[in-house]
């Protein structure tokens, strides 16, 4: 036993160490393990084998084209919706009402108000420079890394049979077989049973601000019932990144009314993830205190940034068995054979 907790503490190390030193790599890899469990989500709900398969390449393919079509319309959306929040904002300053509202105001404060919004325009012209900046540079990497998790998740997928079989020997020797397989098996369980209720936490919150797009009437809400659902596998932030060209197309379409309608859609989709359902379904499935899942997502984020908010439930599940099969069981086992004696 201590064999098998030397091991994996050893690789534990080995992991944190190339989150520095092959950044893209390593991330990669370990979202290829996440994805890939998502992928299998379907297949729990099938007991025939080539049920399973099919569900499992449906699923794998269905994905791969809803990433697709997120990352070739969000960011064109964003660009030039933009635009149109500038214009809103001129509009606002050409107004009548608002030259009125300014005269009745002290000349200082009237200029700062005038000033703010002059400089909230260019900010947001800046961003969508920026933004178009970013992608134009970052696009040979993202299209590295999603083949990477593409070909990573297919093979874990595609071997998965053979790791506890022909890997796990190689990796891990002279270790108790038995109780690693314990280990592997039962974190294996917990990674998939936060996986499935993810999921159904990120349908809940996509469907919730589908809805609220479709009764707000701002254009294309199926589009953003998937971004919604998608990033909501970033705990607490999803929402926050779905706001972004929500809050744009509402302004677009609505002005200042679609903005206002939108803040609050996305508030409900905020209080049903993160006060509803994670509470509900992550405390008492996973038997974690809410409270502890929101510092792990805030700590191991302030480390690793957004990737560490993805990863800062599984590793938070990853201690807790470690701790189960090899901290507590031995400090049980030393306690026993003391009574013995």
């Amino acid at each position: 036993m201590k064999t098998t907790r030397n091991w994996l503490l050893a690789y534990i190390a080995l992991y944190i160490a190339s989150l520095y030193l092959f950044p893209l790599t390593s991330r990669i890899l370990t979202l290829s393990l996440i994805l890939a469990m998502l992928i299998e989500v379907p297949t729990g709900f099938f007991k025939s084998e080539r049920a399973r398969r099919l569900a499992t390449l449906l699923t794998g393919v269905g994905l791969v084209v809803l990433v697709v079509y997120l990352l070739s319309s969000s960011i064109p959306m964003i660009i030039s919706n933009i635009s149109s929040f500038g214009n809103e904002i001129d509009r606002i300053l050409e107004g009548e009402r608002f030259n009125r509202l300014m005269e009745r105001l002290p000349e200082s404060v009237a200029v700062s108000v005038k000033d703010f919004l002059g400089s909230l325009n260019d900010m947001m012209i800046g961003f969508a420079l920026d933004t178009a900046r970013k992608v134009a540079a970052g696009a040979s990497s993202w299209l590295t890394g999603a083949v990477l998790l593409i070909i990573g998740s297919v093979y874990l997928l595609r071997n998965k049979g053979n790791f506890s079989e022909k890997i796990v020997p190689i990796v891990f020797p002279g270790c108790d077989r038995e109780g690693l397989r314990k280990f592997l098996g039962g974190f294996n369980r917990d990674l998939q049973n936060y996986v499935f209720q993810r999921t159904l936490i990120a349908l809940a919150v996509g469907a919730v601000i589908g809805v609220g797009a479709f009764l707000l009437g701002i254009p294309h809400p199926l589009f953003f019932a998937i971004l919604g659902a998608i990033t909501n596998y970033i705990p607490y932030v999803g929402v926050v990144i779905t706001g972004i060209p929500f809050l744009l197309v509402g302004n677009a379409t609505h002005g200042l009314w679609g903005v206002f309608g939108v803040i609050v859609v996305l508030l409900v989709a905020g209080v049903i993830d993160g006060w509803v359902m994670t509470p509900a379904l992550m405390s008492n499935r996973l038997q974690i205190n809410w409270f502890v899942i929101l510092v792990a997502v805030i700590a191991i984020g302030e480390l690793l940034g957004i990737y560490g908010m993805i990863i800062g439930i599984p590793a938070l599940l990853f201690i807790r068995r470690f701790w189960s099969d090899f901290v507590m069981s031995a400090t049980m086992v030393s306690f026993n054979n003391r009574e013995s004696r």
